[in-house]
């Protein structure tokens, strides 16, 4: 962040690897997200530069512009885009210079002048500084604008940006950018940078063929809309989506007594993800500008829960009047010019309501929806008008307060069909599909496959009781008190006398959730599990993870071999079955389940998983018995470990395998 600013950086390359890493350097710290627009790379520029914790996008069709495309589609939201290129002739540590008059409201855009900053003539080709002196001078002469470089390095209020329907895929790209942001009418500047001669030999200036094709491209711009001037159409209108980023416990509180905290969080979460498909359909057919405004997590938890292509912008205020305030205060300020807000309440709001909001402010200055509990689920305003302040929320005089206020106002206002929204258990009741399908059935099954574990399975059991959670003993034959001690916690108990792999498949098989976790009987779950597991899935990116690694027994030798398999973990996104194993059941079905191996099913499940999609090792570790290492000695199981993890590896036999490993226990599960 720059002063409360989002700021995102787009760096084209094409075969950078020996300036790309000294580019990612040299930029400041506040910058949010670099991401890197590979045009095609042969020697590494790619990894060079995720490594350097850049975000990498690929553009196989090659040009500039097509590049920059690509990393502006990558974007999502900011409120501020910096273009910069990736052979190191720019300075970025001078980006505040880029940046700072656009946060302080002077300018629109900013370009850096390579030519005032003193050291164009050193490190320009004369080919260079003509084809540059031409252009600038063509465009001040069509245009009547004051340019005096084409300069790659350049910020833009991203909200501008997007209004300049840029398309220009090759060495256009600047040139249009300049022209359009001249016919837009942005408030433009030009600052002095420093500039020095490129890393390795430039695509353009380095051929003579390069260097003719980028001036015959750059004129054949200008003369095109010199006879043709661009139209070009800010977007006008924004649909603002109020939401919350879901977590069990602080999503639809009031929900939670009749529901649970998990099914809560998940009502929250499919409502607002069917509001912004929605929103996503109206953007398509009126190109409105949609931004989902959000309170609780943050834009990159958004945006990785709802996709990139729409703007995020954190709630900021306190009351929810005086954030749908500040929210319309912001659109306006962006130049909108009809601005409709919709909350994610009410599961009937369509695209044809929320057109019919913005088609009824061609005539009115205010339009609402109504809720049937005496508020509102839609507010739009034409221009901008303080109906937010003095209301008393959350009651049923809202509506009639906002519309009195529009009254003093002098505000000629059009009120909607009402709506049903959903704030409390009654309101759920009228929506049975959406019901069943939040609360007919729990969000987590936890499957623990036993034998003859009645020293542990208890504690497993109370560890993982949450609501909104079903628990699954799977027993295989135990003649110990397990499925006795099992049944008196009201738990589902069934017998499978198989492999430890069929048992957990065959707990999958009957489970209800939407997530499955395989829990050991001797490892307990930490108390937040649920809630770690509900917020890593929100990712859509994320198909399963595990806990970190934790045992009950405390020595320095055990605290090594936890900080192994924490990296391990981590690093090669390889944990095992006592990390507690949760995966989307959809993913775990459609890998197969387990292998019927007779060690080893974790491990090759694992494997299996990684290539669908990411893990996700959660920041809170699953504690699980440390008797085999009591029993044998640390050093020992550590070695049994490392050789059945490499026979796997290598392809020996897992029942070879699996009568090493369980040679010196005694019959219980590990």
């Amino acid at each position: 962040m720059f002063e409360g600013k989002q700021i995102k950086v787009i760096i084209p390359v094409l075969n950078e690897a020996n300036s790309i890493a000294k580019v990612l350097e040299a930029i400041p710290k506040w910058v949010d997200e670099v991401i890197v627009a590979d045009n095609g790379s042969s020697d590494g520029t790619d990894k060079i530069a995720r490594d350097f914790g850049a975000r990498v996008v690929y553009e196989s069709r090659r040009g500039y512009g097509s590049a920059c495309l690509a990393g502006m589609a990558k974007v999502g939201w900011c409120d501020i885009a910096v273009f910069l290129d990736g052979d190191f002739s720019d300075f970025p540590q001078q980006m505040n210079l880029l940046v700072e008059p656009i946060v302080r409201k002077k300018a629109d855009m900013v370009i850096g002048s390579r030519t005032t900053g003193g050291d164009s003539k050193a490190t320009f080709t004369i080919p260079q500084r003509f084809g540059n002196a031409l252009a600038c001078s063509l465009m001040n002469l069509f245009w009547r604008a004051r340019f005096s470089d084409l300069g790659p390095f350049r910020a833009v209020r991203w909200s501008s940006l997007l209004g300049l329907g840029m398309a220009d895929t090759n060495f256009g790209w600047t040139v249009e950018m300049q022209i359009k942001a001249v016919a837009a009418k942005l408030r433009i500047l030009e600052v002095p940078v420093k500039y020095r001669p490129r890393i390795g030999e430039s695509k353009i200036s380095g051929t003579i063929r390069g260097v003719l094709g980028a001036g015959a491209k750059i004129l054949a711009t200008i003369g095109r809309f010199a006879a043709c001037p661009p139209s070009v159409k800010p977007v006008k209108d924004r649909l603002i989506i109020f939401s919350r980023y879901p977590m069990p416990g602080k999503s639809k509180t009031r929900l939670i007594p009749a529901i649970g905290s998990v099914a809560a969080a998940g009502l929250q979460r499919k409502m607002t993800t069917t509001c912004v498909a929605v929103a996503r359909e109206i953007n398509h057919c009126r190109g409105v500008h949609v931004e989902v405004c959000y309170a609780g997590g943050n834009w990159r938890k958004m945006r990785r829960w709802l996709g990139g292509g729409i703007s995020y912008a954190a709630q900021d205020g306190g009351d929810l009047g005086l954030r749908m305030k500040n929210a319309f205060k912001r659109a306006f300020g962006n130049g909108c010019q009809k601005v409709v807000l919709a909350g994610t309440d009410c599961p009937k709001i369509s695209n044809e309501i929320i057109q019919n909001a913005f088609d009824e402010l061609n005539d009115h200055e205010l339009v609402l929806a109504p809720s049937t509990d005496g508020g509102y689920c839609l507010i739009g305003l034409s221009k901008p008008a303080n109906v937010f302040s003095d209301i008393e929320w959350s009651t049923s005089s809202v509506l009639e307060e906002t519309l009195k206020k529009a009254d003093s106002h002098g505000l000629k206002a059009k009120t909607l069909e009402p709506l049903v929204d959903i704030d409390e258990p009654e309101d759920l009741e009228k929506f049975p599909k959406l019901k069943d399908a939040v609360a007919g059935k729990p969000y987590i099954s936890i499957i623990i496959p036993t034998l003859n574990e009645a020293e542990n399975v208890e504690d497993a059991i109370t560890s993982a009781c949450w609501d909104g959670v079903e628990i699954i003993i799977v027993d295989g034959g135990s003649s110990d008190e397990t499925k006795r001690l099992s049944d008196k916690h009201g738990v589902k108990v069934i017998c499978s006398p198989v492999s430890r792999a069929m048992r957990m498949n065959a707990g999958a098989k009957i489970a209800q959730g939407e997530v499955l976790l395989f829990l050991h009987a001797d490892t307990q779950l930490p108390k937040d599990y649920a809630r770690l597991i509900f917020n890593a899935l929100s990712d859509a990116r994320v198909v399963g993870g595990a806990f970190e690694h934790k045992t009950d027994l405390s020595s320095p030798a055990m605290g090594v071999i936890e900080w192994f398999v924490d990296f391990r973990s981590k690093n090669l996104k390889m944990p095992y079955g006592d990390q507690a194993l949760f995966v989307r059941k959809d993913v775990f079905d459609r890998l197969g389940g387990f292998e019927n191996l007779s060690i080893g099913e974790d491990w090759s499940f694992v494997r299996k998983l990684k290539k669908v999609g990411k893990i996700e090792i959660l920041p809170a570790p699953a504690i699980t018995s440390g008797r085999r290492w009591k029993r044998l000695g640390v050093i020992r199981t550590t070695i049994i470990n490392r050789i059945v993890i490499v026979g796997l590896i290598l392809g020996v036999s897992p029942r070879l395998l699996g009568r090493l490993y369980r040679r010196p226990m005694v019959v219980t599960e590990r």
